[in-house]
């Protein structure tokens, strides 16, 4: 099947995209870190979306031209060559997309830039995959520890009534209390507005669900549809954890065992009763690899277990296939684990 890429990622975005699609998705993100400087800028891009600012037609030409410009100057002839199927349908995409989807992009290209020109100064922490956690002291005397292939979006320093910061994967939030100061953390999937408080938020954009798990205080967590619109809100207490489905709008909400929960923070992934998929995604984060269940009842299956991140992980796949039941398939940054 052929696949246009940026399409897929605009599926990404709306949380509409295929398994199949999301699987061709992944092997792409992981091929450089041009692509995933790429997709999180369009992610930025996609977020601001929601404004009620509009520019005309030259602004908005100006706004691709320069962001294209910037992209085609920092390849290397190495990835040219590598992704150069994929460079032709960026191309293609340019000249004959729709004008509404094309539109959007160099409307919210535009609007990058002059974000970025504004009084307001953005830190940017891209955390790759095979890392330790790292530790973010924020303006306001609040930290974030952010997981492997994890990014974190703040201001320099916070003003205005809000601290705003976004999210595109996993992190361990400490919150200092301030009064009338809402603290909002926003992430691909949902929105979350808290004073002071502790909790933990798994939202990766690549990710049909997330989950968000209180820890200590109380938070307000918002979902919205595909077209952004607010779909639910729900107060949280401590120890309860909250998983969403952006495909299919459902929401869980249970009491869980917190320390579990942020073993990550020690380098521990714990899973308890968890569909196969959901782990291997989660690895597919730790380790830079695409991890493709090829059995549907498979990636359902649910399993219990801890991994230490100091583990390779050709042993964790030997962990997940201790009943001998699967034939794993290593080949370059991707693993096929298929039944015999």
């Amino acid at each position: 099947m052929d696949f246009n890429i940026e399409e897929i990622i605009i599926r990404v975005l709306q949380n509409t995209v295929s398994e199949e699609e999301m699987h061709f998705f992944s092997e792409w993100i992981h091929l450089t870190d041009k692509n995933k400087k790429l997709f999180f800028e369009l992610k930025n891009i996609y977020d601001y979306r929601k404004g009620d600012l509009y520019l005309d037609g030259v602004e908005l030409e100006t706004g691709w031209d320069r962001l294209w410009a910037k992209l085609q100057k920092s390849k290397s002839k190495d990835e040219i060559v590598v992704t150069k199927k994929k460079s032709i349908l960026f191309n293609r995409w340019k000249i004959a997309t729709t004008a509404a989807v094309a539109g959007f992009l160099i409307w919210g290209v535009t609007l990058f830039y002059i974000r970025q020109e504004t009084s307001v100064t953005w830190v940017e922490v891209h955390n790759p995959a095979c890392s330790l956690p790292k530790t973010i002291h924020l303006p306001d005397g609040s930290w974030v520890q952010l997981n492997a292939s994890s990014y974190l979006r703040y201001p320099k320093k916070f003003k205005n009534e809000e601290r705003k910061v976004y999210l595109d994967g996993e992190a361990l939030f400490n919150v200092i209390k301030q009064e009338n100061k809402l603290f909002i953390v926003h992430s691909n999937k949902q929105q979350i507005n808290v004073l002071g408080t502790r909790f933990n938020v798994m939202d990766y954009s690549t990710d049909a669900y997330s989950v968000t798990t209180l820890i200590s205080g109380k938070v307000q967590l918002e979902t919205f549809d595909e077209e952004k619109n607010l779909r639910d809100r729900i107060v949280m207490s401590p120890e309860q954890q909250l998983r969403f489905d952006a495909y299919t709008g459902q929401i869980t909400l249970n009491q869980t065992d917190t320390h579990e929960v942020i073993s990550w923070t020690n380098g521990i992934y714990s899973f308890q009763d968890v569909p196969l998929q959901q782990i291997t995604d989660r690895l597919s984060k730790m380790y830079g690899v695409t991890i493709i269940v090829t059995d549907k009842e498979s990636r359902a299956e649910k399993y219990t277990g801890k991994f230490s991140s100091n583990q390779s992980i050709e042993e964790v796949m030997r962990i997940i296939n201790f009943h001998g039941e699967f034939r794993t398939i290593f080949s370059n940054d991707s693993i096929t684990i298929a039944l015999k």
